[in-house]
């Protein structure tokens, strides 16, 4: 660990280390030194998410300086390929579904719980690996 001290002028002087204190980095300033996969993993988040803010920001002035002007899709009109708009049924359909309920309902409830106990657990197990790994050596 670097100490820094004062002179009388007021600058600050570089004191020497002491030793006792280990970096867990080469340079502070550099921070950690990322592997291949890693840097690409942030390359290609900061692509998505620029992707994905770009657009939402250009929406943003649109509406608030023009407001927005949707046509409604039950116009005549609207869709030139279909001769007559259609207004949806009020009731609910009687036919075939294309999805069971109870089955949609587990998968969206515990199918993303289920990968984030996997992740935690497997997070876990390597920690405990790290931790025993210097004391079999």
């Amino acid at each position: 660990m670097v100490e820094c001290g004062r002179d009388e002028g007021g600058r600050y002087l570089q004191m020497e280390s002491q030793g006792d204190d280990v970096d867990d980095f080469d340079d502070a300033d550099d921070g950690p030194q990322l592997n291949f996969c890693q840097r690409c993993g942030i390359r290609v988040l900061c692509l998505v998410l620029t992707c994905y803010f770009l657009p939402m920001l250009s929406f943003i002035p649109l509406v608030v300086f023009g407001g927005v002007q949707l046509p409604s899709p039950w116009e005549k009109g609207y869709n030139k390929e279909a001769p007559v708009a259609t207004v949806p049924a009020a009731e609910m359909p009687s036919g075939q579904w294309y999805w069971n309920l109870p089955l949609v309902t587990c998968i969206l409830l515990f199918l993303p719980t289920g990968i984030v106990a996997v992740l935690y657990q497997l997070k876990m197990r390597t920690i405990r690996r790290q931790h025993m790994a210097p004391d079999c050596v």
